[in-house]
């Protein structure tokens, strides 16, 4: 009877093998190289050497994660655990690689080292960066066996395997992530999609009235980038005042992005009592707002600075959230050819 490690050796899927345990197989065992490396290194002795592997253990895990992800679409893909916290997430944390700084945070967690987080946060996430090491683990071993066994199926061990994981991965990302930065709640996700409105809203109006082209949005005309926010902010106080910038909310009730400047849009549109003011068109408030002023230069003035005051520190304090409202509001209004294409859905010429 062979050995073993001969079985493993003739068994050995060859690279140019497309299936995805195949490409796993070379995935996990370049991580299983690279670890092997640094254990046998002295890091006092050689320390630039060790940044070289522990960079080389970043993409090898990479790779691997990204495959694990591949198969987990194709084996389980109606059991995924949902990812809808991720709307949450600031848009500067959805990166490609943010599956691969989370799985090295929770190494970092298990050693005792407590990166980027309080060390209670840590210690309390440290059960969890446990289970999903465990986890993964398991499923490395389980599909390293069957990549040399039968690499076209995946037994219900393995798929077991897969959903366990993918279900602490998501635990440990959202728990993870919502120690090192605030995550929008659900109140505030609903008021950022409000604004959302807002703005499409302003933008459709707009190209009805000839301020913008509809090549302008398709092209991503980067002045639209200053334009769209103080065009929403007129709108949101003066076209749509029950909307989601009404001053008769409190700034605790508006959405975060724009409660910051409350006193701002208080000067922009003056309040009024109830009644009036909010059933008249926009040409009689628009006549009120005029009363306010001594003249219409004046006006003019005043309302230029206070909401270029307002849209400059949008993208200045809220440059993340403000990409992504402009980053939807483009792909609401552009042409339906333009947002055909983006998805791959345009035909080749």
């Amino acid at each position: 009877m062979l050995p073993a490690a001969l079985r493993r050796w003739l068994r050995r899927p060859k690279r140019s093998d497309p299936r995805l345990l195949s490409q796993f197989f070379f995935a996990d065992e370049r991580v299983t190289r690279v670890v092997a490396d640094i254990n046998g290194l002295d890091a006092e002795l050689d320390p630039q050497q060790y940044l070289v592997l522990l960079n080389q253990l970043h993409l090898s895990q990479a790779q691997l994660l990204a495959v694990i992800e591949r198969i987990m679409e194709e084996c389980i893909p109606t059991q995924r655990h949902s990812r809808d916290y991720l709307v949450k997430f600031p848009e500067e944390l959805l990166v490609d690689n943010l599956g691969n700084h989370v799985l090295f945070a929770a190494e970092c967690l298990l050693a005792g080292t407590f990166l980027e987080v309080e060390e209670a946060e840590g210690a309390q996430l440290r059960p969890r960066a446990r289970n999903l090491l465990c986890s993964l683990e398991l499923v490395r071993a389980l599909l390293r066996e069957q990549s040399l066994s039968q690499p076209s199926t995946y037994p219900e061990p393995v798929r077991a395997a897969l959903i366990q994981f993918d279900r602490l991965f998501a635990e440990f990302e959202l728990s993870y992530v919502s120690s090192l930065v605030a995550v929008k709640s659900p109140d505030e996700i609903y008021r950022q999609q409000e604004i959302i409105v807002l703005f499409c809203e302003t933008v459709e109006r707009a190209l009805r009235l000839g301020y913008l082209t509809q090549e302008m949005i398709d092209g991503y005309e980067p002045l639209l980038m200053f334009t769209i926010p103080r065009l929403a902010i007129i709108s949101g106080l003066l076209i749509y005042p029950e909307g989601p910038l009404s001053l008769e909310r409190s700034p605790e009730q508006m959405s975060r992005v724009f409660s910051p400047f409350y006193n701002l849009l208080m000067k922009i549109s003056p309040q009024h009592p109830p009644g009036p003011w909010l059933e008249a068109t926009p040409g009689p408030r628009c006549s009120e707002l005029r009363s306010h002023y001594s003249s219409t230069r004046d006006m003019l003035h005043t309302l230029f600075v206070c909401i270029s005051g307002v849209a400059d520190q949008l993208q200045t304090n809220f440059a993340s959230d403000l990409r992504s409202i402009l980053k939807t509001v483009f792909k609401i209004v552009a042409s339906p050819a333009e947002t055909s294409e983006e998805t791959g859905g345009g035909s080749s010429a």
